[in-house]
Order: C-alpha cells, then sequence, then structure tokens
C-alpha cells in the first residue's frame, strides 16, 4: 500500500504523480452546469433553516440550510444519496461528524418545499438524502437542487463512508476512509487519499482518483478515466466507452494485466509472458494474481508504472 495513503497532497509536490494525468475533456452539449443553473458555483451556505441568498447567484435564488452535527462514537458509518446537485465527503481536523445540505431554488419558497432533505442517524448508520418532487425536476435553469457536505475527523477517528449517489451531480471523496460505492448518472467522480478499496462509477463524467488504497472497479459510460492503482484484492475492472483511459499501476503489484482499445495500448509496465497487437496487451506483473482489465470502446489506453516511495 502506498505510503501516507490516507493523505491526498498537491499533485505539483506528489511523489508518484505521473505525466501520464491528462486534461481531456468529454462533455456533452448542454452539460450539467446547464442543468442546474448553477453557473458553476456552489450555494453558500445560511443559517440552518433559515431563508438566504448567495451574492453571485440570479436576484430569485433563495437557500434553505439543513445540517446536524453528530458525536464520531455514535456513528459507525455514512451513505449519502442526493438528488440533483453536488456531494463533498471529506475528512478534517474536526472531531465531529457534520452533514449540510443546501437547498437551492430560483423559485422562492416554492421551490424549496419541492425539495426534502432528511438527515438521520439510526442504528449507527449515518443518511443523508434528498428528493424533489417530480413537478420540479424539468432540468433547467430554475429547477431546485441541493448541494451535500459531510466531514469526519481524520484517520481511523473518521467512521467509514458505505456509499455516496447522486442522479445529476459531481461527487467528490477527500481522505476519507472505507470500501465505498459512488454512483452519479451526470457528473465527474472524484475520490483521492481514500483508506479503502474504490467502486466507481459515472454514466456521463469523468471518473478520478489518485492515492488511495485500491479500486474494485473505476467506469464510465461516457467520460475520461485516470486512476492509480496501489493495490487489488480481487479482480479490477478500469474503462470508458467513450473516452481516454490513463492508469498507473504499482510496479510491485502482482496482477495479471489486460488492456483493450481499437485505438491503442501504450504501456511502460515491466511484463512477462506477454501477448501484444495493435489494440490489445496482455502479460503477468510480478507473481501475477487479480486480473486488472483497462479498456476503452473509443479512446486510447496508457498504462503506465507507479513506483512507491
Amino acid at each position: 500500500m502506498p505510503t501516507g495513503r490516507r493523505r491526498s497532497v498537491p499533485p505539483d509536490s506528489a511523489p508518484h504523480t505521473v505525466d501520464y494525468l491528462t486534461t481531456w475533456r468529454v462533455r456533452s452539449a448542454m452539460n450539467r452546469r446547464q442543468f442546474l443553473g448553477a453557473s458553476g458555483l456552489v450555494a453558500l451556505g445560511s443559517l440552518s433553516g433559515c431563508l438566504g441568498r448567495t451574492p453571485f447567484d440570479s436576484d430569485d435564488e433563495v437557500t434553505e440550510t439543513v445540517s446536524d452535527t453528530f458525536v464520531v462514537g455514535e456513528v459507525d458509518s455514512i451513505r449519502v444519496g442526493n438528488d440533483i446537485g453536488d456531494v463533498t465527503v471529506q475528512a478534517t481536523d474536526a472531531d465531529d461528524v457534520r452533514a449540510r445540505v443546501v437547498k437551492r431554488s430560483t423559485n422562492g419558497q416554492a421551490g424549496l418545499d419541492d425539495i426534502t432533505a432528511r438527515v438521520a442517524l439510526d442504528g449507527g448508520v449515518l443518511t443523508v438524502e434528498t428528493s424533489i418532487e417530480d413537478s420540479a425536476r424539468w432540468f433547467t435553469r430554475s429547477s431546485p437542487g441541493t448541494d451535500v457536505a459531510v466531514t469526519v475527523p481524520e484517520g481511523e477517528a473518521g467512521p467509514p463512508v458505505e456509499s455516496v449517489t447522486s442522479e445529476l451531480g459531481d461527487v467528490t471523496l477527500l481522505n476519507t476512509r472505507g470500501d465505498t460505492t459512488v454512483q452519479t448518472d451526470l457528473g465527474d467522480v472524484t475520490a483521492n487519499g481514500v483508506d479503502g478499496y474504490l467502486d466507481l462509477q459515472s454514466d456521463l463524467g469523468e471518473v478520478i482518483s489518485s492515492g488511495s488504497t485500491g479500486l474494485r472497479r473505476a467506469h464510465s459510460d461516457l467520460g475520461e478515466v485516470t486512476v492509480e492503482l496501489w493495490d487489488a484484492r480481487e479482480d479490477v475492472e478500469i474503462g470508458t466507452e467513450l473516452g481516454d483511459v490513463a492508469a498507473g499501476i504499482a510496479s510491485d503489484l502482482d496482477v495479471d494485466v489486460l488492456a483493450e482499445s481499437v485505438s491503442g495500448v501504450t504501456s511502460d509496465l515491466d511484463l512477462a509472458d506477454v501477448e501484444s497487437s495493435d489494440d490489445r496487451l496482455a502479460g503477468r506483473l510480478n507473481d501475477g494474481g487479480p486480473r486488472v482489465h483497462v479498456f476503452s470502446e473509443l479512446g486510447d489506453v496508457s498504462l503506465r508504472a507507479l513506483r512507491r516511495e
């Protein structure tokens, strides 16, 4: 496992950051920010349960915040489900668990009333979930939305994150722990410095992960996938239907590697028993073991060796 894997570091100072990280982007003609009408800005927090305005948004946007704080020993795990909006779960130097949901509406109080937000602790499981009335889900600039932020203590004191989902929004995990499953229908997934084996999925958006313990899956239907694989305890799928894939794989892992792309595969891994063609590369890394399948249906595949400190 990578040294200090529970902490992410800035890319320009990360000892194992490699130059395969790319800036390619796949975007639909009507992007998620247009759907949300947020112009790339996150609604600022207001007093819990009180109305407020964000200074950079349209004059008729109002917000309402639902929040709660929990003693860390009472929370055994965390589940988050957001309807339309971004989710961030992050470890900090705080000694408690905090959850905040910012409801946004450009239709005044009526729009806020269309949003249901629930923050509840039941049997040790902290659940943060939101829903929006079907009649208000029109995916325009005036559609209501919610942004969810959860903070946990750093390291072993922080409860594991079981799952995070969003129908329409970005999901970000920073320095958390747990074998987390992340799913968004439309948005980017970012998981950095997570102490756990991750399952990351976006139907339309990028998937990015670095400095985490390991992966189970990293997949996008339409978008770039850029990940680091530092450990594998089972077969791992890394790929996309449309977009480039860049996978860094720890050079000391015992895995079998299969990479496939009609656009071509490049690799600097030190593989044995290599089978190679224009669109396929297979081989054994060290003693072999779980299969790491890296693929793109339409896009380049790049494999790079990562070396531990």
